[in-house]
């Protein structure tokens, strides 16, 4: 057993015979997570510019096209490299990879051009199965792994892949023309599956190894295999009695599982390592956006459980976009900041400079001004930051995947 997730990550340490899966591994994660990071600036183009759904457009592109994308990549690298098992094969990766962003591309084009609404089922259908080859791929790449440790880790991701399944089946079922009520209960708890379950439940189980990988630490002591399933039961019991209080319109059914959801991502913090000055220094802006996603998760999660145990409107767009822009797209860009350089080889010293080059402060002050200005209604501000967000981004990604670099200092 390697000292750290970070030692299997090829940031040094002596797993040195799964070099070979390892840099299979990238290669399909390199061209996943490039597929995740057009659908991010094609979410970031069609929240500023003129078109017919609104916020359902830029939302779905970034959640089912960048998110799952991300979760898709990094899910099997982390496999393969946590668990020290063998690759997906090139064909099942790619099949993965374009199918789910194929599925994504027909659904929101689908219902942007009001095109026939068997096509936007078609759509999610294929992202069903998407998830469900990345389930098996998944299970497949860890059940032949050496290391057991990464086996609580594919639990929760299966759990998610269920989750999301099912939440995608309800999308489905809102493309059959449902109205009034039945339309509202469905759509809740299709937000609810999709965003706490698939999304969610994928980083639950991932933060007890990336944040101890982030911070070049190892994991917890707390993180045991019993309280990491602890974890993951009880917020699986949450996200179902609130999934199930939305389809049932029991409103405080609902807010009380929202709020033992609130509650289990409490427990999680309470399974990640502890850190140091030495930990903030190296990490700096990628592991305080870490954290600082995961308070905007808790914050939008408990928010929503006080909507609707008070019989206020639910999923609104301030809530959604908290959740989205504060919470969950904080996390990506912290895993995306410490992925890209490790992803991108070249030994120490291009990966001491890709660290440096994915420092972003900008990126942390932008991502929580947006979703301050979001909490407020000030949606003009909270866009200002958001594209400057996008703008830092793109540009650290083009200085990382420059093949000769000249690393800036900071």
């Amino acid at each position: 057993m390697t000292d750290s997730p970070a030692e299997a990550m090829g940031t040094g340490g002596p797993t040195r015979g799964l070099q070979g899966r390892v840099a299979v591994a990238q290669r399909q994660t390199r061209t996943t997570l490039g597929v995740a990071f057009a659908f991010v600036v094609a979410a970031a183009i069609a929240s500023v510019i003129p078109h017919r759904t609104g916020w359902w457009l830029p939302l779905h592109l970034f959640l089912a096209g960048a998110l799952l994308s991300a979760i898709s990549g990094a899910t099997q690298f982390f496999a393969v490299t946590w668990a020290a098992g063998p690759p997906a094969s090139r064909s099942a990766a790619a099949t993965q990879r374009w199918l789910l962003a194929a599925s994504v591309a027909l659904l929101v084009a689908a219902r942007e051009f009001s095109w026939p609404r068997a096509l936007a089922a078609l759509g999610g259908a294929g992202v069903i199965v998407a998830l469900v080859v990345l389930g098996a791929s998944l299970y497949k790449t860890v059940r032949a792994g050496v290391q057991r440790r990464f086996d609580q880790a594919v639990h929760g991701y299966l759990c998610a892949l269920l989750a999301g399944a099912i939440g995608c089946a309800l999308g489905i079922a809102m493309t059959s023309g449902l109205r009034g009520s039945a339309l509202s209960r469905v759509r809740s708890a299709h937000l609810t599956l999709n965003l706490f379950g698939l999304i969610g439940l994928v980083i639950v189980a991932t933060l007890p190894f990336f944040t101890a990988t982030q911070a070049r630490v190892k994991m917890s002591s707390r993180a045991g295999d019993r309280a990491q399933n602890g974890v993951l039961v009880w917020l699986c019991i949450a996200l179902l009695v609130a999934a199930t209080g939305f389809l049932t319109a029991l409103r405080l059914v609902a807010a009380a599982g929202l709020t033992a959801y609130a509650l289990g991502l409490v427990a999680l913090v309470t399974l990640l390592p502890a850190m140091g000055a030495k930990q903030f220094r190296w990490a700096g802006p990628r592991l305080l956006q870490l954290g600082a996603g995961l308070a905007w998760w808790a914050a939008a999660t408990i928010a929503l459980a006080w909507q609707c145990a008070r019989g206020a409107a639910v999923f609104t767009r301030t809530v959604l976009g908290v959740l989205v822009v504060g919470g969950y797209a904080q996390i990506l860009a912290a895993a995306l900041a410490y992925l890209g350089p490790v992803l991108r080889g070249g030994g120490h010293l291009r990966l001491s400079g890709g660290f440096r080059i994915t420092r972003s402060w900008l990126g942390l002050i932008a991502g929580n001004v947006a979703a301050i200005a979001l909490t407020f209604g000030a949606n003009e501000v909270a866009a200002i930051a958001i594209g400057a967000w996008v703008f830092d981004t793109v540009a650290r990604a083009a200085m990382l995947m420059r093949p000769q670099l000249s690393e800036p200092a900071g």
